[in-house]
């Protein structure tokens, strides 16, 4: 049986669905899954978040494994498709003036978060790699436990305005990235989310509250825009795009 994946995303309050930064991919056998969160000063950052997570399931090879050989070499093509992109939009007679960008606002900039899951040789043993650039986070709960496993931040003490991130124009750093692999079992559930929700999540579970949990049962749109928005009304989770992939895995 594959694993259960379930995707949500809500815009920060006052923008529509069509603004939000975040992108995610899942590849078409579900073994690996892809967030980035584009930072809304840069430039095309939608466009820049969207590419990073199609290319990462769509690499028929372990993209982890390539990453970790050569992150800039693994960019290349990424890369090359933002330019494209981006020439496009200088091309086009009827684009808005600020399609052009700026000498400031010149290049596309995104954290980074992805994940493979995959079975040993033996096909008992399962294990999962991730990698990670910024401040989106992964997250396990362990079956029937509060045994909470969290990559590449674990405090929420450690989420600062500014972030690592990969760059859309290879003329730029892109920050190194971080890795960590482990074993999970049937029961487990892993969760790939943003920035705001990565630091509540921690802020709660430090706190010993049981609410963080709630996100980890989630079914239905409905039940985490209440979560979320409830949130936000008591300012306990940054205005920001939100986005979480939830993994639930079922055998």
């Amino acid at each position: 049986m594959p694993n259960q994946i379930l995707t949500f995303s809500l815009p920060k309050i006052g923008e529509t669905a069509k603004n939000i930064q975040d992108r995610f991919n899942i590849s078409p056998d579900r073994s690996t899954i892809a967030l980035a969160d584009g930072a809304g000063s840069s430039l095309y950052p939608r466009k820049w978040a969207e590419i990073l997570v199609k290319h990462f399931c769509a690499d028929l090879e372990n993209s982890i494994d390539t990453i970790r050989t050569s992150h800039q070499e693994w960019l290349k093509l990424p890369q090359e498709q933002w330019r494209e992109y981006y020439l496009a939009k200088l091309t086009n007679p009827n684009r808005k003036w600020w399609e052009k960008g700026s000498r400031l606002k010149n290049r596309g900039s995104a954290t980074f978060l992805g994940l493979n899951l995959s079975n040993d040789r033996d096909g008992q043993t399962k294990t999962w790699q991730a990698v990670a650039v910024g401040d989106s986070c992964l997250f396990k709960l362990d079956k029937d436990t509060d045994h909470l496993t969290a990559f590449p931040l674990n405090n929420s003490q450690d989420f600062k305005s500014t972030t690592p991130c990969w760059s859309s124009l290879p003329e730029y750093p892109s920050c190194v990235p971080l890795f960590q692999e482990g074993c999970y079992s049937k029961g487990d559930v892993f969760l790939l989310a943003t920035d705001a929700l990565s630091q509540w999540i921690l802020a709660d579970y430090e706190n010993r509250s049981p609410e963080w949990k709630k996100i980890f049962q989630l079914e239905k749109m409905a039940d985490f825009v209440g979560i979320i928005e409830g949130l936000r009304q008591k300012n306990l989770i940054k205005n920001d795009d939100t986005t979480a992939v939830i993994i639930k895995v079922l055998d």
